[in-house]
């Protein structure tokens, strides 16, 4: 929805007003965070304003079915990195090389629509590196902060917290019309923030209970179900490479799951 509605700024900016609203009467439902859980929550606030920005700026860079395979391929292979090396998490050589398979498969998917005449925009591979960068720090700072507090007081904080600086930083850029733009588009906007919280929250507690890197790496699978929102909503024609590499998606899921 993002890709295709014509004001990419605005959405953000209803995604992120509905969230907060949403969220405040909930809070009371949940327990506070303790005194070091804010240090989490504060810095994942900040690393999902930059990657609201970014990935509106991916969206506009070119096909949705070339940027994000290339920028979720991006993001658990982060997280494989972060988990081994930072976080000490053990992964068998068969749960990494199935992870490499399903990565493999997300930047083949997104590299296959490229031609010999039709090179993708530097500014689009610049934006997915940078999504998928994100994306996977991220991921290592919410998985292993709901792993001390609930996923529940995780989500409905960040929510909250977010809100000022990206609409201070909004309306920075685009001034008081802003507002115009936010009520014009306010029902695609819900409809991103129900979607896009209700499956994020249910990705914060499979990170409670699974290892970041296999939860990263299964997520992917979401990219199966790209290929078909580009093919038949965004009517962008898949390619038997990027096909493979679908293909690929799929069978590193399989092999993850059966190691």
């Amino acid at each position: 929805m993002l890709k295709s509605g014509s004001d990419r700024a605005a959405l953000i900016g209803i995604l992120n007003v509905a969230a907060a609203i949403i969220s405040a009467p909930l809070l009371i439902l949940v327990p506070l965070p303790g005194a070091s859980d804010w240090i989490w929550i504060g810095v994942s606030v900040l690393v999902h304003l930059a990657y609201q920005l970014s990935l509106a700026k991916m969206m506009g860079s070119a096909d949705y079915s070339l940027v994000y395979p290339v920028s979720r391929g991006l993001g658990p292979l982060v997280v494989t990195i972060i988990a081994l090396v930072v976080l000490g998490e053990e992964l068998g050589v068969l749960e990494i090389l199935s992870i490499l398979v399903l990565i493999s498969g997300a930047v083949l998917a997104g590299f296959a629509g490229i031609g010999k005449l039709h090179a993708p925009p530097v500014a689009a591979l610049f934006w997915a590196g940078l999504v998928g960068l994100l994306i996977g720090i991220y991921t290592a700072i919410d998985g292993t902060a709901v792993k001390r507090m609930s996923p529940l007081t995780f989500i409905l904080w960040s929510n909250i917290l977010i809100m000022p600086p990206m609409m201070a930083f909004l309306y920075s850029l685009h001034g008081r019309v802003f507002s115009k733009r936010l009520t014009s588009h306010w029902k695609r906007g819900l409809v991103m923030t129900v979607v896009a919280y209700t499956g994020y929250t249910m990705a914060l507690f499979a990170f409670r209970y699974g290892g970041l890197a296999e939860i990263a790496a299964l997520r992917e699978t979401s990219i199966l179900f790209a290929a078909l929102v580009g093919a038949f909503w965004l009517k962008e024609s898949p390619t038997p490479i990027r096909l493979l590499g679908i293909a690929l998606i799929a069978v590193g899921a399989i092999l993850l799951k059966t190691f």
